[in-house]
């Protein structure tokens, strides 16, 4: 997992088609699925944060997210000790995990700071940022792994 400023972003190991898409992308953008390449592609999300903590993890691809407006609370975590609630699913490549007793990280999803999320790194994203809920539009980038 790295955590970091959005205007680091060129330091990382990132596809220059991605990049690109990534760094032109306009506060309009439609809230849908969108292509980048053959292994990539961007979901566009408008939803309102919520108090409700759902961990996942994936297999087959790297997320890498970003506010476009907005801000969230993401809780992150290793998959010690964690309990499968919902079984992977191959097609969606998601599988859920019980919330464990132990404390969880968080970290603060603002429009300054973007996430990449490995296989395996759980998250629970879509958090109420300050103890209610918000509008967001968010970008979840997907890129398949080898």
């Amino acid at each position: 997992m790295i955590f970091d400023d959005f205007k680091n972003i060129k330091k990382y190991n990132i596809d220059k088609k991605v990049l690109d898409f990534i760094l032109n992308i306009d506060k309009n953008i439609e809230a849908k699925r969108h292509i980048i390449s053959d292994s990539a592609y961007i979901n566009i999300d408008e939803y309102q944060t919520r108090n409700k903590i759902k961990l996942e993890a994936h297999k087959k691809y790297i997320d890498i997210q970003f506010m476009i407006e907005g801000s969230e609370r993401v809780f992150v975590t290793d998959l010690a000790d964690l309990e499968v609630m919902e079984k992977y699913d191959e097609n969606k490549d998601v599988e859920f995990y019980q919330t464990p007793k132990r404390r969880l990280n968080s970290l603060y999803l603002t429009k300054n700071k973007f996430i990449i999320l490995y296989p395996d790194d759980v998250h629970s994203p879509c958090y109420y940022y300050e103890n209610e809920p918000s509008n967001v539009k968010k970008a979840i980038v997907k890129i398949k792994t080898d």
